[in-house]
């Protein structure tokens, strides 16, 4: 025993690793933070296993009081790119269309119609994270992930 704690608590404090279980968070908690997100926008049904996802996820152990909030961006991500996809029946360009991540437009063409999009804000900042600056609640948790985040890590 060094310092008052044992080798495993020492391994354990350096991971930085954090475990333990999550308080509840339902479907009604979501909406209740979230009202915008209805039940006519999408269903108790689809909405579960997002909620399901971030309570495997978001660790209120390492959130501590921004767990809920934590909780709350991930979802409306999580949702949030879900209302992106096109509704049943949609054309094969719709599908295509949908699928393209979005960005500001650096160029235009009148003469023949041309377009062209810079997404490099959408996938070159937050390295690593690309996918989460696709929405601002995606972008709006990571930035709190990183400042919540892992530090540094020793595996023994």
């Amino acid at each position: 025993m060094i310092f008052g704690i044992t080798p495993e608590q020492a391994y354990a404090i350096a991971s930085n690793i954090r475990d333990g279980d999550n308080p509840s968070y339902t479907v009604a908690d979501f909406r209740l933070a979230m009202p915008a997100f209805t039940e006519e926008m999408i269903s108790d049904e689809q909405l579960a296993p997002y909620v399901d996802l971030a309570l495997s996820v978001v660790l209120e152990a390492r959130w501590h009081s921004w767990w809920r909030e934590g909780m709350r961006l991930f979802i409306a991500h999580f949702v949030s790119l879900f209302l992106m996809l096109p509704e049943a029946g949609a054309t094969r360009e719709e599908i295509v269309n949908a699928s393209k991540v979005g960005g500001s437009v650096s160029s235009k063409t009148v003469g023949p119609v041309s377009v062209s999009y810079d997404n490099t804000q959408a996938t070159g900042d937050l390295t690593g994270w690309a996918a989460w600056k696709l929405t601002s609640y995606g972008t709006q948790f990571a930035t709190l992930a990183r400042m919540l985040g892992k530090g540094g890590m020793f595996i023994r």
